[in-house]
């Protein structure tokens, strides 16, 4: 009778022959690698509150946690569609929000010219195209380009309201309005306003189109002919008077981020 007697092969000699693995410690022991899961690592398939030290999220562990992207969802009637614009994204404190990044954001620019015949002005209206409803503002910077000689300078920019229009809306809705204190004193000088939506107007959808129309209320004081001297030299009275200019409707994209 021949009897053949052998032995497995060792793994391992010293921890050092042992192959790395992930979120694990390794170690030889009795010619065996022995594997240890190491807890809150990223990569060992647990959602820990830890990871490689740093809060676990999708944004420092997306490994454990799952990636931080894809569009949104919008009902378009009885579909949901993707977003346009807004998708989930990790933000400056590696957080995964919903909303939209800067990459993805148009500023627009658009002027309205002003004729009141009295006065000439410009307005350049500045907005981002999408608008963030949480955090963007609307801009407005206004001009004194010209004046009639009846007009006693200054004229005061007293306040500024924003309407908003959309298909959920039946008709225009007040969402912001400020009350301001811009003094225009010659030609050539001009007021900046800023305008967040004040009224706290949420967007009906995640996102949103519609149209949006401004109106600016100033006071002025012109010459009025009160009457003549005996000689005919026309005798003037200064009026105060307030009045309110409302710009076209402009397109506007809302995204209702958080």
């Amino acid at each position: 009778m021949v009897i053949v007697s052998s032995c497995s092969k060792p793994e391992c000699k010293t921890s050092a022959d042992c192959s790395s693995r992930t979120c694990t410690l390794s170690k030889c022991e009795d010619s065996k690698c022995v594997y240890t899961l190491q807890r809150n690592c990223c990569g060992n398939r647990i959602n820990e509150s830890i990871e490689n030290g740093k809060p676990g999220s999708q944004c420092t562990c997306p490994a454990d946690y799952g990636k931080c992207e894809g569009k949104a969802k919008i009902r378009i009637g009885s579909r949901l569609e993707d977003a346009a614009f807004a998708h989930y994204y990790c933000n400056a404190d590696s957080q995964c929000v919903l909303g939209i990044e800067k990459k993805d954001i148009a500023p627009l620019n658009v002027l309205d010219s002003i004729n009141l015949g009295f006065l000439k002005a410009s307005s350049v209206v500045k907005y981002n195209k999408p608008f963030d409803a949480s955090r963007d503002s609307f801009e407005f910077k206004i001009t004194l380009d010209d004046a009639g000689k009846d007009l006693v300078l200054p004229v005061r920019l007293t306040k500024v309201k924003l309407l908003y229009s959309s298909e959920y809306t039946r008709s225009e809705l007040l969402i912001a309005e400020k009350d301001i204190d811009s003094v225009l004193n010659g030609i050539g000088d001009y007021a900046v306003i800023n305008l967040p939506l004040t009224l706290n107007y949420k967007p009906q959808e995640l996102e949103e189109a519609g149209s949006v129309r401004y109106s600016m209320d100033y006071a002025y004081t012109r010459q009025v002919l009160s009457g003549k001297t005996i000689n005919g030299t026309n005798l003037y009275n200064n009026e105060t008077k307030r009045d309110s200019f409302t710009a076209p409707a402009k397109p506007v994209f809302f995204v209702r981020s958080g």
